[in-house]
């Protein structure tokens, strides 16, 4: 993989066998929801484009990788990075994707080790234009799967190498409020209220993970501190869908040869497969019924999972505030709140200019009735042993070894 600049700190000290095979990308596609199903976006998608959608083969020199020149952009904190940014004018395009939802596709045929995250098209215009206005108004950043040796470099990772972790506060603003803990987003103290749509099963199941934060504390906007990851194996081929909706960011991972056991391309959702991916899709996936694709701290070997990080709605966002100071964030975010809830937020309007984006946002359906530990778990729930956490572990073999695989088997009873 070339060098878009000189090494950066998120490939410090990798293996060699890291640096020549990970990633190995397909494609990459982006779709915009158009109130029906997601419409893919040429301009914002590498890969082969043809009537029919977007395809790519790593093994055949297919997609991303025969597209990705075009597509280059200014290296950083990790040395080879992609993205689709304006050249001219950016109302020129690419666009980048709006309300009412977007979707994002990632199939890779390897993604041990590698990130695959989403900035604002104004950021991204202005970053591959050199800052031309001398800023490049980084005031949104989502990462839903990242590698973490750039994290704190030197030093110990959160997990092991190929675990890839969900953060959806690597940029906060004052425009799209973040939940950061179950605790905090239910006012500290106080009963479980939100996400509204999880007040039903937290009622019925108290002890259902999620449903007690008065006592638990779960990062539900993901980072080091969260169970919010990913473990990636070698060479193992994943396709990645990530979903902006109304209710937050939904991040889904297939892993094809698992899921589809007649040919190893298709995914749980309809029109996308391993190698392609159709102009049209619908605008939800099958339910991912996987019990342990239901949980967060996914392992390598799961055919399906889903992590959602919540959206605060504005009343949800009123008690997220209260519990903070007035701030550039909290205070801006309360201020929205209260604004829409008044019916005061357009143009014109007495608050004119405040934002709660997500209230821009429509339902994609996303929810099947899943568990609200698809949101996170305590971090002491963790107990695979790690391997591959430092520079002098890291290899290209990490595998975690999980708590029910230590147990010793149970004596089987004969009745």
């Amino acid at each position: 993989h070339e060098e878009t600049q000189g090494t950066g700190q998120f490939c410090w000290n990798m293996p060699q066998c890291v640096i020549d095979g990970s990633p190995k990308i397909n494609y990459v596609a982006a779709y915009q929801f158009d109130g029906t199903n997601f419409i893919l976006m040429d301009d914002s998608t590498a890969g082969e484009l043809s009537t029919a959608g977007v395809s790519g083969n790593y093994w055949q020199n297919t997609g991303f990788s025969a597209k990705n020149s075009s597509f280059q952009w200014r290296g950083g904190d990790w040395t080879t990075k992609y993205a689709p940014w304006a050249r001219g004018a950016g109302v020129e395009g690419p666009r980048g994707v709006t309300p009412p939802a977007g979707l994002w596709i990632l199939s890779a045929e390897n993604f041990y080790y590698g990130a695959f995250y989403m900035l604002s098209q104004l950021g991204l215009n202005l970053d591959g234009q050199g800052l031309p206005t001398g800023t490049n108004c980084w005031m949104w950043e989502l990462d839903p799967v990242e590698g973490t040796s750039g994290w704190s470099p030197g030093k110990p990772l959160p997990g092991n190498l190929n675990m890839a972790y969900s953060t959806e506060n690597a940029q906060a603003s004052g425009c799209m409020p973040v939940s950061y803990t179950s605790a905090q987003a239910n006012g500290i103290g106080g009963p479980f209220k939100f996400p509204e749509e999880f007040r039903e099963a937290c009622a019925a199941n108290v002890s259902e993970a999620g449903c007690r934060p008065w006592r638990e504390n779960i990062h539900w906007g993901g980072g080091g501190k969260s169970t919010q990851r990913f473990e990636n194996l070698w060479d193992e081929p994943y396709v990645f869908a990530v979903v902006v909706d109304a209710k937050g960011y939904w991040i889904y991972r297939w892993r094809p040869n698992a899921y589809d056991s007649d040919g190893g391309v298709k995914t749980g959702w309809p029109g996308v497969e391993r190698f392609a991916a159709e102009r049209t899709l619908p605008p939800r996936p099958a339910a991912v019924k996987d019990p342990r694709g239901l949980r967060t701290d996914v392992a390598g070997d799961v055919a399906e999972a889903v992590i959602l990080q919540p959206s605060l709605s504005p009343e949800a966002v009123c008690l997220r505030s209260s519990v903070e100071q007035v701030t550039w964030q909290w205070g801006t975010d309360a201020l929205a709140a209260m604004a829409q809830e008044l019916g005061e937020s357009g143009p014109g309007s007495k608050f004119e200019g405040v934002q709660n984006w997500w209230s821009n946002f429509a339902d994609t359906g996303q929810n099947v009735n899943y568990p609200p530990s698809i949101m996170g778990l305590e971090a002491k729930n963790m107990t695979e042993r790690l391997n591959c956490q430092s520079e002098s572990t890291f290899t290209c073999s990490c595998a975690a070894r999980r708590e029910e695989e230590l147990q010793p088997k149970a004596p089987v009873k004969w009745v």
